[in-house]
């Protein structure tokens, strides 16, 4: 992680030659300390500086993801984090990370197209490890669904979810092979309620509450709540509806799923006119 931070990265090497500078002169002067023990201590102390830098820069992302996720300052996070899509990160599974948490930026603003050609354009390299491949793969695809699924892309949303169910089936198969404690579990509802509701204008509720219910970051919350809301409105339970809608507008009025909210409620009004017509 401390890769998406280059500055604590140099500050991290500097304490490390510094450190190790030190202890170069300490045995300098007294050449007759034991060298065994006095390295020993050394390496434990190199170790503890490097640690340090590498729990400090885990505690800044942490912060960096916070913003988005739980505070909901979605231009804040993009400046701070967007410009990390331009470092040269040798790791690929935080390459990937950064791309998935601004594509997931992306989609709170409505910026569909963005994060859909963002997540395109990622390639992955194989490794020595299939099953990691296909996992990020996994990670990729089921926000390419979702994205489509935000747009009403019906088609592109197919799609991606028949990658998406046998990109599943191939890791399940291959968790099948491990403990039942240690297996991993694949979880595609969200993006099968939302292709369920796009092509029949119905979804199961309970299971889309339940998702908001288990998730602790505010931000999916309230994007899963406006899938929730459409669901309440299809089933004509205006009073439930409403009132999630309501939330939504409240919570993040500047966000898609506000202005998404407020425009569904809008029509509210006019939609029971014509009922009562």
């Amino acid at each position: 992680m401390i890769e998406l931070f280059p500055k604590r990265k140099n500050r991290m090497l500097i304490l490390s030659a510094c450190y190790l500078a030190l202890v170069g002169v300490y045995l300098a002067l007294n050449r007759a300390a034991n060298l065994i023990p006095v390295l020993l201590l050394a390496a434990v102390g190199l170790a503890i500086v490097i640690l340090s830098q590498y729990l400090t820069a885990f505690n800044m992302h942490s912060q960096l993801l916070a913003r988005l996720y739980n505070q909901l300052d979605v231009e804040g996070f993009l400046r701070d984090y967007e410009p990390k899509l331009q470092l040269p990160i040798r790791n690929q599974n935080i390459a990937l990370s950064v791309r998935l948490h601004v594509s997931n930026a992306y989609c709170a603003q409505g910026r569909f197209d963005d994060a859909i050609a963002l997540l395109s354009s990622f390639t992955i390299h194989p490794t020595k490890k299939p099953e990691d491949d296909l996992l990020s793969r996994f990670a990729i695809v089921s926000n390419l669904c979702y994205c489509a699924e935000q747009k009403n892309d019906l088609t592109a949303a197919r799609q991606y979810m028949d990658e998406l169910l046998a990109l599943k089936a191939q890791l399940e198969g291959m968790q099948a092979a491990k403990p039942e404690k240690k297996r991993m579990v694949f979880n595609t509802e969200l993006n099968e309620q939302c292709l369920a509701f796009l092509s029949g204008g119905k979804a199961d509720i309970e299971v889309l509450r339940k998702l908001v219910q288990s998730n602790t970051q505010q931000l999916h919350k309230i994007t899963i709540s406006l899938w929730v809301a459409r669901a309440y409105l299809s089933q004509n339970n205006r009073r439930e509806g409403e009132k999630l809608l309501t939330q939504i507008v409240k919570l993040a009025p500047n966000l898609y799923p506000g202005k998404a909210a407020a425009q569904l409620l809008s029509g509210l009004p006019a939609k029971a006119a014509e009922d009562n017509a």
